[in-house]
């Protein structure tokens, strides 16, 4: 669901872009606290998780000096494996945002923006076993366990933006506030009890080439 509204966002944003509107790749690194879940999967023989995370993801916006958008990230994945189980970890979210581009010279510019959304972790595991046949999945399925932990954030930031013709190079950095705990959730719905809590704040940056253009009718 998040992939079709932040795919329906960028669409609006390009068509909001009375001034400029951009839009494009990003490269994101955030710093979440999973402390806790770390200590966890290393209770179970598993290694570590690293409180640096780097995801990769999209970005879009577009206005005068008044700027609409949004931004969304999905980590690499942190998979490993011990005697008995395998894990699969995937940190992933997504923003509307709001800002004010002031403009320096000819496009180059600074863009405060407060970013509203949330972020997803998501934790696959499965027992490690040899092949099965397909009639004996059938008659016991349940071979993969998934659960996940969402949490709302805002993301404060600001940007610095360099157009070159019609490609832009965006420098981003902020700070990701989640004010409220989350819960975790079994796939099916159902509350995860006595699970590590976790902290999704902390700094993040990102670096985005970006397509588009325009004028603001100030840089000419």
């Amino acid at each position: 669901m998040r992939k079709v509204v932040f795919g329906a966002l960028i669409m609006a944003v390009s068509v909001f872009a009375g001034g400029r509107g951009y839009g494009g790749f990003v490269l994101s690194y955030m710093t979440p606290d999973l402390s806790k879940l770390s200590d966890e999967l290393k209770a179970h023989g598993l290694p570590a998780l690293d409180n640096q995370i780097i995801g990769y993801g999209a970005s879009g916006w577009g206005g005068g000096n008044l700027t609409v958008g949004g931004w969304g990230f999905k980590s690499g994945g942190y998979r490993s494996e011990n005697d008995s189980i395998s894990a699969e970890l995937v940190y992933s979210g997504g923003f509307f945002e709001a800002g004010y581009f002031i403009n320096i010279f000819k496009g180059i510019g600074i863009k405060p923006a407060v970013g509203i959304g949330g972020t997803t972790l998501k934790l696959k595991l499965r027992p490690v076993l040899g092949d099965v046949n397909f009639g004996d999945l059938l008659d016991k399925p349940a071979r993969t366990s998934e659960v996940k932990y969402a949490t709302f954030s805002v993301a404060p930031s600001v940007s610095i933006l360099i157009p070159i013709e019609f490609v832009a190079l965006e420098i981003k950095g902020g700070y990701m506030y989640s004010p409220f705990a989350g819960e975790w959730k079994l796939e099916d719905g159902a509350n995860l009890r006595n699970a590590p809590s976790i902290n999704p704040s902390g700094v993040f940056a990102s670096a985005g080439l970006l397509f588009g253009g325009g004028s603001y009718g100030d840089d000419d």
